[in-house]
C-alpha cells in the first residue's frame, strides 16, 4: 500500500518545484491544488503487476507436428518451449488494494532477438513470445520503476525430419580363408 503522506509530500515538492522560478508571485490555491492532483496520481499508480504465462502454447505457423503444453516450474511461472513454439503472457497492473489500473506498459526481452521475439498486444496488456532459437530469454513487463520478469528456455524441437545420405559405394572385403 503506498505511504499517502508521503505521496502527499511528494506531489507538493513537485508543484513547488514547477512554480519556482516563475514570473511574480504563485498562488498558493494553484500550487495546493497542483500539489493534491500530483499526490492523486502517486497514490493511483500500480503497486505490482502479476505476470501470468497462459496455460497452454501455440505452434508457430508452417511447423510440422502437434503444439504441446507450456511446461513451468514449480511456482507456475519459467516456461520451457520448443524452438518452433510461441507462449502468450498477460499482466494485470494493479494499485494497492487489487483495483485494476491503466497504465502504459513495456514488454522487453533480454536475448535481443536471438532467442525469442516480442510482440505486444495493442493493449500492452499481454505479450506473445515466439522462440527463435534454443537458449534462454529474460522477459520483463515494465511500468516506470516497477516491472514483473519471467525466464522462457527454448529448447530443440522434436524431430522434423530424416535425411539419408549415402555414402560411397566400395567392394566388400574377401572372405577369410577357411582353415
Amino acid at each position: 500500500m503506498p505511504d499517502i503522506d508521503k505521496c502527499r509530500a511528494e506531489g507538493l515538492r513537485i508543484a513547488i518545484e514547477l512554480y519556482t522560478g516563475m514570473p511574480g508571485e504563485p498562488d498558493a490555491a494553484r500550487i495546493l491544488k497542483l500539489a493534491a492532483e500530483f499526490s492523486d496520481w502517486l497514490i493511483g499508480r500500480p503497486h505490482h503487476l502479476r505476470l501470468t504465462p497462459a496455460p497452454f502454447t501455440y505452434q508457430q505457423p508452417a511447423y510440422p507436428g502437434p503444439a504441446v503444453p507450456t511446461q513451468t516450474g514449480a511456482n507456475g511461472m519459467s516456461v520451457t518451449m520448443s524452438d518452433t513454439q510461441e507462449v502468450s503472457y498477460a499482466v494485470e497492473p494493479e494499485d494497492s488494494k487489487g483495483a485494476q489500473v491503466a497504465d502504459t506498459l513495456t514488454w522487453t526481452e533480454s536475448s535481443a532477438g536471438a532467442t525469442v521475439t516480442a510482440t505486444p498486444s495493442a493493449d500492452g496488456l499481454s505479450c506473445v513470445f515466439a522462440a527463435v532459437a534454443p537458449g534462454t530469454s529474460t522477459i520483463t513487463v515494465t511500468d516506470g520503476t516497477l516491472s514483473g520478469t519471467d525466464l522462457i528456455t527454448v529448447v530443440p524441437g522434436a524431430v522434423a525430419s530424416l535425411v539419408l545420405t549415402p555414402g560411397t559405394p566400395t567392394d566388400e572385403p574377401a572372405p577369410a580363408p577357411a582353415p
